[in-house]
């Protein structure tokens, strides 16, 4: 699993937290680091804090879904507002967490992105 998120404290907290439910977690500090961990190894499943994006979302989306055509990979959204409808109806998001959230539905919203089959696949 692959955490994108700018605020150091709560990807360290995401980070612990997930780890100690048995989860692998890399840590990406922003989208640019996030893409090039994608590169080098494939996540089953991104976490993505688009709060504090300094990139246009669609052409982010566009750029992330396109890249993991191939082998679909789940992504969950992580911010204070809900996404556009738009947004989050694309084939590879796999949900929306509120910030703030608590650990166990966090866990639960993974859970269910990891087993739930994606629409493009």
């Amino acid at each position: 699993m692959l955490a994108i998120e700018c605020d150091w404290r709560l990807r360290k907290l995401i980070r612990a937290n997930l780890e100690a439910s048995g989860l692998k977690v890399r840590e990406a500090v922003s989208v640019q680091h996030g893409l090039q961990l994608i590169r080098e190894q494939r996540p089953d499943l991104i976490l993505l804090d688009i709060d504090r994006l300094d990139v246009d979302l669609q052409q982010l989306f566009d750029t992330l879904c396109n890249h993991l055509e191939e082998e679909p990979v789940s992504i969950i959204l992580l911010a204070t507002e809900p996404p556009s409808r738009a947004l989050i109806e694309r084939e590879c998001i796999g949900g929306f967490v509120r910030k703030p959230f608590a650990i166990p539905t966090l866990l639960q919203q993974i859970q269910q992105a990891l087993t739930a089959p994606l629409a493009n696949q």
